[in-house]
Parts: C-alpha cells; structure tokens; sequence
C-alpha cells in the first residue's frame, strides 16, 4: 500500500487529479448501480440508452481517460468490474464535452457456461476502456453519457 502510494505521489499532478476523479466516478457508479435499479441508476447518472450522437473526440483525452480509470481500478479498494469502469470513463469523457458512449456485449462461454458479458467505453471511435476484451463479445446495448 506504501508503494503503491508513493508511485501515485510521484505522478504528474494532473494525472493525480485524474485518477482521483476516476476513484470517486467508480465509487457513485459502484453504489448507484448496487443499490438502484439499472435504469434508475441511469436516470441519476444522466446516460441514456442509445448511441452517443456525434460529437468532439479527442485521442489524448480519451487516452489520458483510460489510463485513469484503470488506474484507479488498480487501486481501489474494492473490485472495480468492466461495467464500472466504462460508465465511469463515460461520466470523465462528458465532464471534458466529448463524445461518450459504454457498449455492453455478450458471448456464449464454453457449451456448460451461461452467457459472458463485458462493458467497454469509446469516445466517439475512439476506444478508452475495455476494447481489448470486446472482439469476443457481440454488443447488444449501447449507452450515451
């Protein structure tokens, strides 16, 4: 925890203060998510569903976003899940006025498994968070922020 404490300080400020907004994003979309019905919590949030209209992208934004978020993820001390983090970086994405939308996608595990799901976030085409894992998944539902 030490350690992990003195990379964080050792950070850019700015980056600092990123990773912060990301650990207090995860924390409300953790307990609205937890404790409210999924639309409710959505309804909170402010995301619809639907596609995110066009908008401003920004690759460097967009990729200072991922990087916080999945630092944040590393370190809170909870476990933050794929839904999490992509509703979070969609909240980051809109406080900055771009593009952002979270994708959920299912996939049929091995024929004894029940369905595998996984969320990820983009910015407009641009992708922030879990894109790696979503080439397995077959997206059924977007959300805008």
């Amino acid at each position: 925890m030490m350690r992990a404490l003195a990379r964080f300080l050792t950070l850019p400020l700015a980056e600092q203060r990123r990773t912060m907004e990301g650990m207090v994003l995860l924390l409300v979309v953790r307990l609205l998510l937890g404790l409210l019905p999924f639309r409710r919590a959505l309804g909170l949030l402010r995301i619809a569903p639907g596609h995110a209209p066009a908008g401003r992208e920004s690759a460097e934004q967009a990729a200072q976003v991922g990087r916080a978020i999945a630092r944040a993820a590393r370190w809170a001390p909870f476990r933050a899940v794929c839904l999490q983090q992509a509703f979070a970086a969609a909240l980051m994405l809109r406080r900055r006025g771009l593009a952002a939308s979270v994708h959920l996608g299912v996939a049929r595990g091995t024929p004894e498994a029940d369905l595998a799901a996984h969320a990820w976030s983009r910015c407009g085409d641009i992708p922030v968070t879990g894109e790696a894992a979503a080439a397995d998944f077959t997206a059924v539902a977007a959300f805008a922020a």
